[in-house]
């Protein structure tokens, strides 16, 4: 695995879960990453290590996510090793990396406009056939504030209809898994 790999060159540190010392650069998987990083937006993300990541998820949707939410680095699993290591010295010294692949679908996820984090989760509600009224109340937020939501998001997606939105967020990777726990209702 990835530690093997980093024990295996000079220069490296390997810290596990639940090391005092803060680390460099995290390497992690795209959902651990997310958390992590949106987290740290909440707190002072001054004091959080650079987030590299190494997934399978290529959507153009999911690395821009990543890349807005302060992802320093974006790798694909099953990376070469020398690949591996050029990330994580170019995101420890401060600077992105994005492999070719990856960097390529960004571009292209950049060429829309995106829904907001709260569009985004009407979108995948909407995706599970739900009405604004039950979208309301799985939110705890107005049905008039989903019918804006809605508004939006068919404006972004370039569509008049929720199908026609549908079938282009799909198009666009945007409903490649849906993330039911980021759906619970707001806190009072």
């Amino acid at each position: 695995g990835i530690s093997a790999i980093l024990r295996s060159h000079a220069g490296f540190a390997i810290q596990m879960d639940g090391a005092t010392e803060p680390a460099d650069v995290l390497v992690v998987d795209y959902e651990s990453g997310m958390h992590l990083v949106t987290t740290a937006t909440q707190q002072a993300r001054h004091r959080q290590p650079a987030s590299l990541l190494v997934t399978e998820q290529t959507a153009g949707w999911y690395v821009r996510r990543a890349v807005d939410a302060g992802v320093r680095g974006y790798l694909l699993q099953g990376c070469s090793a020398d690949e591996l290591i050029e990330a994580i010295r170019t995101v420890a010294a401060g600077r992105r990396y994005l492999s070719a692949e990856v960097a390529g679908q960004l571009l292209d996820a950049m060429s829309y406009d995106a829904p907001s984090a709260r569009q985004f989760q009407v979108l995948q509600l909407i995706a599970l056939g739900m009405s604004n009224k039950e979208i309301s109340r799985r939110l705890g937020i107005g049905e008039r504030t989903v019918k804006t939501h809605v508004k939006a998001i068919l404006v972004k997606l370039g569509s008049r209809t929720r199908t026609a939105a549908m079938a282009e967020a799909r198009r666009r990777g945007m409903l490649g898994e849906i993330d039911r726990s980021s759906m619970t209702p707001a806190a009072a």
